[in-house]
């Protein structure tokens, strides 16, 4: 990873943490869908065995995040 890499992740941490909710859920359904979601929750939940559903939907927010700073930098580095 470059330093032009992690300037871009590092901007777009400090991006993700200045929006309010109503934004943030903007910005996920910029890239994915709700049956694109559950996708992750249902890969999350196979792969690992985890079954607690706040388990489940904590590593799923997790997952969307690193998938959206993927998309929101790939374009930046």
């Amino acid at each position: 990873m470059d330093q032009n890499q992690k300037t871009a992740v590092l901007n777009f941490l400090d991006r993700l943490s200045s929006l309010d909710e109503k934004q943030v859920e903007e910005l996920v359904n910029k890239y994915l869908d709700d049956e694109i979601i559950e996708e992750f929750v249902d890969h999350i939940e196979d792969f690992y065995g985890i079954e607690d559903d706040e388990q489940l939907g904590v590593l799923a927010q997790i997952m969307v995040t690193g998938f959206i700073a993927a998309k929101e930098t790939s374009s930046q580095s």
